[in-house]
């Protein structure tokens, strides 16, 4: 798993503005930023990025982790496949979810399009809270004969305080 950020204060503010505001320049600053921390990792043979369900792409106009995905395969000359894995169940918002929750919320929900074996994958997200979205994909692309998949993400929700 890499970040390249911690999810708070400005980068919450700018991951919003790109995910719900289709702010491209941003979304192309901070795919970049993701493609500078993992630069020095080993590539993978493709990358992949996070679906969104047809319904949330009609909202949106994007799917952020594809604008992403797609700034970090060109910076580092590794294919994406947008349609690799796709969303094929639409879901409620995972926020105000549990771990669990989400989990179950993403039980089905993912489907891989094409044969993995042998590849190394790296999937692209936005911002990762629990982990169960890059949990529920690996277990897809796995399951496709990918024997390695690794997680790039924007930004990751910090882990909260221990309590006194």
């Amino acid at each position: 798993m890499v970040t390249a950020f911690d999810y708070r204060f400005p980068v919450d503010r700018l991951v919003r503005r790109f995910k719900f505001s289709a702010d491209l320049a941003t979304g192309a600053y901070l795919g970049e930023a993701l493609a500078r921390c993992v630069a020095g990792a080993p590539k993978p043979d493709l990358i992949v990025a996070s679906p969104v369900s047809a319904a949330r792409l009609r909202e949106r106009g994007l799917n952020p982790a594809l604008v992403l995905a797609r700034h970090v395969g060109k910076r580092l000359g590794v294919p994406v496949d947008a349609r690799a894995i796709a969303k094929i169940r639409h879901t409620p918002p995972q926020s105000g979810l549990d771990r669990a929750g989400r989990c179950r919320n993403l039980r089905g929900a993912f489907a891989v399009r094409r044969p993995l074996d042998g590849l190394r994958v790296a999937v692209v997200d936005d911002v990762m809270t629990t982990g169960a979205t890059l949990s529920a994909l690996a277990l897809e692309l796995r399951r496709a004969g990918a024997i390695q998949v690794t997680g790039w993400v924007v930004a990751r929700t910090p882990e909260p305080p221990p309590e006194a």
